[in-house]
């Protein structure tokens, strides 16, 4: 009986160990880099959470999540890309460059925001936050998977890029600051940018928007370069190459609507759909231990 029981643990251990990111590491997750708006929305690379219901942007205070300047509603349960959520007017007419803090937040249940009953969600023991910095000025802003994955060719893609000028996306090595890949871009929203990277195993990466081809003279807000950190994954070496997704290219994003706690955001719902079937197969490998 000890042998089944602890077979049945091996089981549970490989099929948690199956579930793809970002479910698997991050229960509670928000991204963002750092980036300039031209009315306070903020664009949000990634949201998944198992319990939060709100999102709030909050001051920096010391390096900590400060006084609440912003907030909206997300769904659970769902992997959301690019939401947006705004600082509120009060705070934006006088907004100055500096660091803000997105954190995700658990409803009370009362179905109401407020910041002194709904806590932070919590990830592997602490708030489930991040750090940017904001600038006002054109929208600049760069959103991409957490994990990208060079086809046969060397080919990745980044979902959004949005500059105002035309210049370069690069893709620079985190570790050691070189270039990996670089694709001129021309002022505007640009979706499926995709670009060839010089990588030969995985690698933490920064795709960054730059006026020039390497990436040394990146776009900046304050001292930070817009952009967002990303891996890079080994490439593949095995099947047939994937076709390169069409560039597509809007105009220049003129200043909107700040965003209220009602605007809807964008969702993909594959990670859920993983976190389902892993539920039921541990399910039934603890289910056939006890029976035996």
């Amino acid at each position: 009986m000890n042998r089944r029981r602890f077979l049945a643990g091996v089981v549970c251990v490989l099929l948690l160990a199956s579930v793809p990111l970002p479910v698997a590491a991050h229960l509670n997750h928000v991204t963002a880099g750092a980036q300039q708006s031209p009315d306070g929305t903020l664009v949000v690379e990634s949201v998944f959470t198992s319990s939060g219901r709100y999102l709030t942007v909050q001051r920096d205070d010391g390096g900590e999540p400060g006084a609440v300047i912003g907030v909206t509603r997300v769904r659970t349960q769902t992997y959301l890309v690019d939401v947006r959520v705004g600082i509120d007017d009060e705070a934006w007419d006088e907004w100055e460059t500096q660091p803000v803090h997105l954190v995700l937040r658990v409803d009370d249940g009362d179905g109401e925001f407020d910041p002194e009953d709904d806590t932070p969600a919590q990830s592997f023991g602490s708030a489930a936050t991040e750090r940017l910095t904001v600038g006002d000025g054109p929208r600049a802003v760069v959103t991409a998977g957490e994990t990208l994955t060079p086809d046969r060719r060397g080919t990745i893609t980044v979902r959004r890029a949005v500059s105002d000028e035309s210049g370069h996306l690069v893709v620079r090595e985190r570790a050691t600051d070189r270039t990996l890949g670089t694709t001129p871009i021309d002022a505007g929203t640009h979706e499926s940018v995709t670009l060839t990277v010089n990588a030969t195993a995985r690698t933490d990466a920064r795709v960054l928007l730059a006026t020039d081809a390497s990436g040394e003279s990146p776009l900046r807000v304050g001292e930070d370069a817009i952009g967002t950190n990303v891996t890079v994954a080994a490439p593949s070496d095995t099947g047939t190459a994937t076709a390169t997704p069409e560039l597509v290219t809007t105009p220049n994003e003129t200043a909107t609507a700040r965003a209220t706690a009602s605007e809807t955001t964008s969702a993909d719902q594959s990670g859920f759909g993983a976190v389902v079937t892993i539920t039921l197969a541990l399910a039934a490998a603890v289910a056939l231990a006890a029976r035996r």
